[in-house]
């Protein structure tokens, strides 16, 4: 079959590209259904809620973030605040915009203009990858097989627990020696997670442990994953790779949703561009490496504070939390995280509105086969 477009991965870079080329030919293509599969703590700035229309997916704003050391307990107030929102909907309300088929199959590879996937081949002009840090549509095949360099890996566990603000432990001598521990609230419930900045990945003991220790509550279930903390080649040869693919998780923060919905729709913007013979493909790749490429800066910035955050003497890290936590040097850092990635840049251009006017209403079709 062939397509105007085949993306790879349907979570948020996959799905912000896709809301970009309602009106064309899109193939998306997952291991999992659409909406299922969460491997992310599921908070983002409010900001990309506003600006995507989806509060049917919200359930919780959190306007403070309180930062736990051994010492002291300090807590920010944030000029912009963040929130957290259920996956599934979240999801199924970005993919039911796009009118693009899906299919549930894993992707094995790309082969010239066809994507070979485990329920048959597919065709296209154009190909995005986000599969996720497997990047699955690279030229040397899958990057499953390879060392986990430049990866850190998350686990979490949702239990009944009302809460307020975001909440995050930095212990490393009672934790994670590198790495740090969390509590997100979402409604009647939290997500308590905790991930190694080093790509450890023998974490329940130690989740489980401070549960038991801190809140007197055992783990239902675990979640999680790989994430890179390295940006990644932004294109690889016909494809444009976004999320964590193209390794836009953010360092420190490991902030993902995010970037991964800006880039997305980035790219899905430059691909409607070639489809409607505005830029050559070559044109188009070029583009999208130089947008990602200009961030970079902050990506240099937050991967040198995340060394340093897992090398300096604790009572150092806690001075440079107290200084971060004065007014005056805490608002111009807020005001320049918003504009890494604007959230404004998520709301849909004049012409994309018209475009979604005038383009017939296309239900989205789970393709059999």
């Amino acid at each position: 079959m062939d397509y105007d477009v085949i993306i790879a991965g349907a979570s948020f870079g996959g799905l912000a590209a896709a809301n970009a080329l309602i009106g064309k030919r899109v193939l998306l293509v997952d291991r999992k259904p659409i909406g299922t599969g969460q491997t992310s703590a599921c908070g983002t700035l409010y900001g990309v809620i506003e600006a995507l229309d989806l509060h049917d997916s919200l359930r919780q704003v959190h306007p403070t973030i309180v930062l736990h050391t051994p010492h002291h307990d300090l807590t920010y107030r944030l000029l912009y605040p963040f929130c957290t929102f259920d996956y599934a909907d979240f999801c199924t309300l970005l993919a039911d915009r796009t009118g693009a088929d899906f299919l549930q199959a894993g992707v094995l590879g790309l082969d010239g203009d066809t994507v070979v996937t485990s329920r048959g081949t597919y065709r296209a002009r154009c190909f995005i990858d986000a599969s996720g840090w497997r990047a699955a549509l690279s030229p040397e095949g899958s990057m499953a097989h390879q060392p986990q360099r430049g990866m850190s890996f998350g686990l979490e566990t949702t239990l009944p627990y009302p809460e307020e603000g975001l909440h995050f432990w930095y212990e490393p001598g009672r934790l994670l020696p590198f790495g740090v521990t969390w509590l997100f609230p979402v409604g009647s419930v939290s997500r308590f997670g905790i991930a190694s900045y080093q790509g450890q990945t023998n974490l329940r003991a130690g989740l489980t442990d401070w549960l038991s220790t801190d809140f007197d509550l055992p783990p239902d279930g675990f979640h999680g994953g790989y994430f890179p903390y390295v940006l990644r080649t932004p294109t690889a040869g016909q494809v444009f790779r976004v999320g964590d693919a193209a390794g836009h998780c953010l360092p420190l923060t490991a902030e993902g949703i995010r970037p991964a919905l800006y880039f997305g729709l980035a790219a899905g913007r430059l691909v409607r561009r070639v489809l409607d013979g505005e830029l050559s493909l070559a044109r188009a790749l070029s583009l999208y490496g130089d947008f990602v490429m200009e961030r970079r800066v902050y990506y240099d910035l937050l991967l040198t504070l995340q060394d340093w955050l897992i090398h300096l003497p604790v009572r150092l890290t806690e001075a440079a939390t107290r200084f971060f936590h004065w007014p005056r040097v805490l608002k111009p850092v807020m005001q320049a995280y918003w504009r890494a990635f604007d959230p404004a840049a998520l709301s849909p251009t004049a012409g994309e509105i018209e475009i979604m006017r005038r383009s017939p209403q296309r239900k989205r079709h789970r393709l059999a086969t």
